[in-house]
């Protein structure tokens, strides 16, 4: 009986040793994998003329092996390349025989299946380049262009951190319905204030994460489109000066709670001025507006 206990005991000892190194030698292989992954994608970025497309498929390959928070580091670095890159595309676009071409057979709800059947191969080959590199064509004023399309992330999302996964929502929002076009907005009073404090509470709950500055820019917009609307859809009347009723009332509707950030208590001081003033544009409404969006 006591040789058994004495076995078991070594066996248990054994065991307690045993397992930390397991553990720690596969923390050490799963770093040095990531080390590697990360090496080849730096390799890769550094060629000067890398495309989204590569570095997407260099993504689909390897963001499953490595934590979240290198797979955001790798989905981060793909977005810099759509942003460097799209002006190249931009400025392909704006050939106007390409235009011309794109017009004949343009329609807002075109899928890649349809793109491929065209007869015409130099456009067909464009528009599908176009959907590899993660933009997708949009139109304004008559014209085509490319933008980034947060849509194609979605594959990504699950594999990375939960504050660029909230990031990726927000501009998945975007790309998939524009705010403004052709000066005018395209979403309503409504909406355009539920997009606002989406973005207020992301600041609030990921104050360190690398996309605070593109959160803030996004809402700086609103704050704009908020005070002023765009020229074609102001958001008092050019001919009355009074506030449009359907902002108004998407306005008034929301209990604006100054601890929920800065565009919160914008608004709510906001609302203070133009009842003072009938909700209208006043000039006193003028200065206020002007210097909240740092006009003055």
């Amino acid at each position: 009986m006591q040789r058994t206990l004495k076995i078991t005991g070594i066996v248990i000892g054994l065991l307690a040793l045993f397992v930390p190194l397991s553990l720690s030698l596969s923390n050490y292989q799963q770093k040095v994998k990531e080390q590697t992954i990360r090496d080849g994608l730096t390799a890769l970025l550094a060629q000067e003329a890398v495309t989204a497309a590569e570095v997407s498929k260099y993504l689909d390959a390897h963001l499953g092996e490595v934590s979240a928070e290198t797979a955001a580091d790798m989905v981060r670095a793909f977005e810099q390349v759509q942003q460097k890159t799209l002006p190249d595309w931009q400025e392909l676009y704006a050939e106007p025989e390409l235009q011309e071409r794109i017009r004949s057979f343009y329609h807002p709800s075109w899928t890649r299946e349809e793109m491929a059947r065209l007869a015409d191969e130099k456009t067909r080959m464009v528009l599908l380049s176009t959907l590899d590199q993660g933009f997708k064509v949009e139109t304004a004023e008559g014209s085509f262009f490319p933008i980034i399309d947060y849509t194609f992330y979605a594959r990504y999302q699950s594999a990375v951190t939960p504050d660029l996964s909230s990031y990726l929502d927000l501009m998945t929002v975007e790309s998939e319905a524009l705010p403004v076009k052709d000066a005018a907005l395209l979403i309503g009073w409504e909406e355009l204030v539920e997009r606002a404090l989406r973005q207020e509470e992301f600041l609030a709950e990921y104050p360190s994460s690398p996309q605070i500055e593109p959160v803030r820019r996004l809402l700086e917009r609103y704050r704009y489109f908020a005070l002023f609307g765009c020229d074609n859809t102001p958001l008092f009347s050019y001919r009355t000066r009074q506030m449009r009723p359907e902002a108004r009332e998407a306005y008034l509707n929301r209990q604006w709670d100054p601890q929920k950030g800065d565009f919160s208590a914008l608004m709510k001081e906001y609302l203070t001025v133009l009842a003072a003033n009938d909700y209208r544009l006043t000039a006193e409404v003028e200065a206020f507006r002007r210097k909240a969006v740092g006009f003055e």
